[in-house]
């Protein structure tokens, strides 16, 4: 991984965001909103509904290029359908959860700490495969959006990672090449695929580790955002 960089580039979700708690936190402030006297129980147990459901209509309605309006609505028409679950309107909630999704922003552990610190040392910016109705205010609410002098959203440009074209656009943004420039994500099918891809440099961010994973020589791994600082020197 050759050193200086010019530019550092981040993934959004899964790596700035923890987009579980961020979904999570989405899900409280809609019951308080919507279901005020709901027994502390019975939100739990929505939650717990909603996390289990989740993931697999997203991967469902991704693969076939379902709108987001029709996914969210599946899911809670799955969790509403479920036995205890019929106290809850499912039109009502899934209308109003992204509105409440994009100004809901919990972070990764460090991450505000990170960007601080390397924004006095590098160009930063952002690349997501998301909507263009919430990535940006999700930035803002997080208090991130002046650490970035890009930030370029899939759901904008109409190209999503891995595809290079991304990638190159957030580099012409910067007036970067790729060759120096790190990517920074947790995605091996979009970040890393992609950024390799499109001659960035890349770091793989995983709490867990990486145990298990094959990855390239000149990949690095990060268990916590504040180890960029000891790879970036």
């Amino acid at each position: 991984m050759p050193q200086p960089y010019a530019a550092i580039l981040f993934d959004m979700d899964g790596t700035l965001f923890d987009l579980i708690a961020c979904e999570q936190e989405t899900l409280r402030r809609l019951l308080a909103e919507t279901v005020p006297a709901l027994p502390p129980a019975a939100g739990e147990a929505f939650l717990a509904a909603y996390a289990a459901v989740s993931p697999g209509h997203w991967a469902k309605g991704l693969v076939v290029d379902a709108s987001r309006e029709a996914i969210v609505d599946g899911i809670f028409a799955a969790v509403c359908a479920q036995p205890e679950m019929n106290v809850f309107d499912q039109t009502s909630l899934a209308k109003r959860y992204w509105q409440i999704f994009a100004d809901v922003a919990v972070l990764e552990t460090d991450a505000q700490e990170i960007l601080a610190l390397l924004s006095s040392r590098y160009r930063l910016g952002v690349i997501s495969n998301g909507y263009a109705d919430t990535q940006r205010p999700r930035l803002a609410a997080a208090g991130l959006t002046d650490y970035f002098e890009t930030i370029v959203v899939s759901g904008e440009v109409g190209w999503a990672k891995p595809d290079s074209r991304i990638f190159a656009h957030a580099l012409a943004g910067l007036d970067v090449p790729p060759a120096a420039a790190l990517y920074v994500g947790d995605s091996l099918s979009h970040d890393l695929a992609g950024a390799l891809g499109a001659g960035l440099d890349f770091c793989l961010y995983r709490p867990k580790g990486g145990d298990g994973l094959n990855l390239p020589a000149d990949v690095r791994l990060v268990t916590a955002l504040s180890q960029l600082a000891a790879i970036l020197g």
